[in-house]
């Protein structure tokens, strides 16, 4: 016999967060995995820019031309950039999708995780279509004068 006083049970340990049901769990797992194939097809076309943004610039290197002529490779290599950068950012928010479904008592973090990353990739992505907006009536107004100066 032991001499150690009788403990009362311990109880279960349960989480105060929300805990989502097997049917929200299964749209949750579904999300996760369009995003995991949108992200993998961005990243991929990402590689297809980065190949032929340096397949471009070897060529304006190989011909000696003057520097304007590297305006292509720097545009692909700017399109390298953003579907690369947006991949692994989908990606990186469809793990936090997977995982809530996948876990149990850390739902809430994980999705306000995944609803964090998104929130900062679309405002990124708005940034970027303002600039466009701006840089595109620049664009306008820069050729308007060219015709208007004929």
């Amino acid at each position: 016999m032991s001499n150690a006083p009788d403990l009362p049970p311990i109880k279960e340990y349960k989480s105060a967060q929300y805990e989502f049901n097997d049917e929200q769990n299964r749209e949750f797992s579904a999300l996760a995995d369009s995003m995991r194939v949108t992200a993998g097809l961005m990243q991929l076309a990402g590689l297809a820019f980065t190949v032929l943004a340096c397949l471009t610039a070897a060529q304006v290197q190989s011909a000696e031309a003057r520097w304007q002529a590297y305006g292509p490779a720097i545009g692909l290599g700017a399109a390298a950039l953003f579907t690369l950068c947006f991949g692994f950012w989908t990606g990186g928010a469809a793990t936090s999708f997977r995982k809530v479904a996948e876990t149990k008592n850390e739902d809430v973090w994980h999705l306000m995780n995944a609803v964090g990353s998104l929130r900062a990739l679309y405002g990124t992505l708005r940034t970027i279509i303002y600039g466009s907006i701006v840089l595109t009536a620049v664009a306008a107004g820069m050729v308007a004068f060219t015709f208007m100066g004929k």
